[in-house]
């Protein structure tokens, strides 16, 4: 027992990041159904689940408790669990179980490289810091390492000035030290290609679509699964070239590093997100995380009203079950990328100026014990994280609000909007930001001449803006150009048709 107890004591920070993580995501996951529901109740004017509480009508003391509808997740879980695990006649029966499969295992791996709010030391860790201590007048130096709480080790101190007053001998000291590596990771995987890996993982997810309308032997399963993998391929073009726009700002594909970048302020009070300097990107961006998790106006893959329920037509129970968590889950994921995008991250405008100010406060102005205590606390680690989860959820709400609210596209109007909309105007707006990165970025001179640094400044956040909105005009100008795409949904003549002549046409 001992053994297994240090064993797990000692296993490494990312396994319990990871347990975390994906516990929390799918306790979201089960109450997003909740909510979802609850949208539409309120987006259509009626009441939405609010009978199921915790006690299941069993637990006495929770028995009567009707806790707006909170057991409702738990209740559709026991449903999915307790139906029959039915098989349609000549599935084939690998492929079957595995397309759910596929679907819910890369969407859970997906969340692996998304930042969740905690602290990592990005600056250089070598230091310099200018302290002023008081002594009697004879005394040596009155530094002591308790003064440098960050420090790792020391370099040099040197004396930088020194006035007696009043008896007090006052001086004023550098010392230069090496910073102690901080890092409260509240990501599973902070890796250089992590927006990639989230975008790699996510196109994985067509092949459990395409599997599941394939190995359902049913038609319109069948056809659900080739207008997914039409969608889905579609939409992902504008989609990376969305990411590439923001990654080419920065020079990186680093959420985390995308993330910092973003905590400043322009003009002084304007928040540095990049959904102030890019907003069409982040249009776009939105759009295809729509259509890429197959929500509507873009679930013409399951139109009820054409197939059925398209390619899981034939699938009950938990095999279902997993599709519509994947559904879920995939939001989650993509939602908090566009945060991390678009939105700052864990960023609020005036709160980190708020907490530095009262530790500050605390600390009467010592600089080590300031910095420490922001950059050192894992309760700041946390907010950052509850900020990173409200963002997300009020992302997911934005699917839901479309859901309820906007009508499905035909599909020929799908793929129109992709190819003859989404596409050009994003293959403009890389083009666009990588003149103007390369024009107006930043830069520093150094003995070797100017060096391009990371990140933008207001000037470049002025010309991107400008930029997405003459791109936007350009592209409003040119659809009243362009002739208008050939009508496809239209009525065909078939010869012999016994419903060429009906009692309207008679009429008429």
């Amino acid at each position: 027992m001992k053994q297994i107890v240090d064993f797990v004591l000692n296993l490494p920070a990312w396994v319990w990041i990871t347990i975390a993580a994906h516990l929390i995501v799918l306790i979201t996951v089960a109450y997003l159904i909740l909510l979802e529901r609850k949208v539409a109740s309120w987006v259509q004017d009626r009441i939405g689940p609010n009978r199921v509480g915790l006690g299941f009508g069993i637990i006495p003391f929770l028995k009567d408790k009707k806790m707006m509808g909170l057991g409702q997740p738990l209740a559709d879980g026991l449903k999915f669990i307790m139906k029959e695990d039915y098989q349609a006649r000549n599935v084939d029966k690998v492929l079957f179980t595995l397309a759910p499969l596929v679907m819910i295992i890369v969407i859970i791996l997906s969340i692996a490289t998304v930042p969740m709010g905690g602290i990592k030391m990005v600056e250089n860790r070598r230091v310099t810091e200018r302290v002023e201590v008081v002594a009697p007048p004879d005394a040596a130096a009155p530094l002591s390492t308790s003064m440098f709480p960050n420090a790792e080790r020391f370099i040099s101190t040197t004396l930088v000035s020194e006035k007696v007053v009043d008896g007090v001998n006052h001086q004023t000291w550098d010392v230069r030290y090496v910073r102690k590596p901080y890092k409260y990771s509240f990501q599973i995987a902070d890796l250089n290609i992590g927006v990639l890996l989230i975008l790699a993982f996510l196109s994985l997810a067509v092949y459990g679509v395409v599997i599941g309308g394939w190995a359902s032997n049913n038609k319109y399963s069948f056809l659900g699964g080739l207008r997914a993998t039409a969608n889905m391929i579609s939409y992902e073009i504008p989609l990376g070239l969305a990411v590439l726009c923001i990654a080419l700002t920065f020079g990186t594909l680093n959420l985390e590093t995308i993330v910092q970048q973003q905590t400043g302020y322009w003009l002084g009070f304007i928040p540095a997100w990049n959904v102030f300097s890019q907003p069409v990107t982040f249009v776009m961006f939105l759009l295809c995380i729509h259509a890429e998790a197959n929500r509507a106006p873009f679930d013409l893959a399951e139109a009820e009203q054409e197939l059925v329920g398209g390619y899981h037509t034939e699938y009950s129970s938990m095999r279902f079950a997993l599709f519509f968590l994947a559904e879920y889950a995939g939001m989650v994921t993509t939602s908090a990328v566009c945060v991390a995008l678009f939105f700052g991250g864990w960023h609020i405008p005036g709160l980190d100026r708020l907490v530095v100010s009262i530790v500050n406060h605390i600390s009467h102005g010592t600089p080590a014990f300031a910095d420490g205590a922001v950059t050192n606390s894992l309760t700041v680690c946390l907010v950052r994280a509850l900020v990173v989860f409200v963002k997300t959820l009020i992302v997911i709400f934005v699917f839901m609000w479309v859901r309820w609210s906007l009508p499905r596209f035909r599909f020929d109007q799908l793929m129109m909007l992709a190819w003859r909309a989404l596409i050009p105007m994003s293959l403009a707006l890389l083009a666009m930001t990588a003149i103007i990165v390369y024009f107006w970025a930043p830069e520093w001179s150094s003995a070797d001449g100017p060096v391009r640094i990371m990140g933008i400044n207001g000037e470049t956040a002025l010309a991107l803006l400008g930029g997405n909105i003459l791109v936007l005009l350009i592209s409003m100008a040119a659809s009243m150009v362009i002739p208008a795409a050939p009508q496809t949904n239209r009525k065909a003549r078939v010869p012999g048709s016994r419903f060429l002549k009906t009692p309207v046409a008679a009429g008429a």
